[in-house]
């Protein structure tokens, strides 16, 4: 049974190994990430422009649009 010791710590390491999602698109056609750096960013890997929106729901993030 000692092989199940370093288990938990493996799934701890590889849990936080994975990057978080960092633009989520939402039901309305509007996108929400953490940051408006990101957002610029993400709209400019389209070829576009990021229109801010505001902040999103609970204060997790901003909106925006790719225009």
């Amino acid at each position: 049974m000692n092989w199940l010791a370093p288990l938990p710590v493996a799934l701890l390491i590889a849990g936080c190994g994975v990057p978080p999602n960092q633009v989520v698109p939402l039901r309305d056609g509007t996108l929400r990430a953490t940051t408006y750096v990101q957002a610029a960013d993400h709209c400019r890997e389209k070829g576009s422009t990021a229109r801010m929106l505001g902040k999103a729901p609970a204060e997790q993030g901003v909106l925006f649009r790719c225009e």
